[in-house]
């Protein structure tokens, strides 16, 4: 593992357990992509707890493989209820939501570790914004609680 260790090694410090995707949630996530490929540090979260955790880790928030495959789709109608000129593009990878008011992405082709994008509905005049320079900064500061992480970074 090169991206979520130190994460991964938390959680078993804090005894959080964790349940990987299938060899079959997997495949039905890349044929979502069709040819594009998924950022290694995405399918390590996949690999590792892609199916949940047994803690407040993101609990109740969309981001699992119970609802991951249809959050491209909630993110392009929250867009569109909320008369928006923003479109998400192939590219764009909706990989958390919450609420179905905000939702984060990443784009498929900004590297292994990719940086994270932010809209809510009650930030929609600011458009999409970059909140994290990368994927595993997103997790953990979400695993610490940071209230600031949907931030505008600058």
């Amino acid at each position: 593992m090169k991206y979520l260790n130190e994460l991964v090694s938390q959680f078993r410090i804090d005894k959080i357990p964790m349940s990987p995707c299938t060899n079959e949630d997997l495949i039905n996530v890349r044929k979502m992509i069709s040819d594009q490929i998924l950022p290694m540090a995405y399918i390590e979260f996949l690999e590792t707890m892609g199916n949940g955790t047994d803690h407040t880790f993101l609990r109740g928030e969309s981001c699992f493989m119970d609802e991951l495959l249809a959050l491209n789709e909630g993110g392009a109608e929250l867009l569109e209820e909320n008369n928006v000129p923003l479109k998400l593009t192939s590219n764009d990878f909706v990989f958390w939501m919450s609420q179905g008011c905000m939702f984060c992405f990443f784009k498929l082709d900004e590297g292994e570790n990719p940086p994270v994008y932010f809209y809510s509905e009650g930030k929609k005049k600011d458009g999409f914004y970059k909140i994290t320079d990368t994927f595993t900064e997103f997790l953990q500061r979400r695993y610490i609680k940071d209230r600031y992480v949907f931030q505008k970074k600058e």
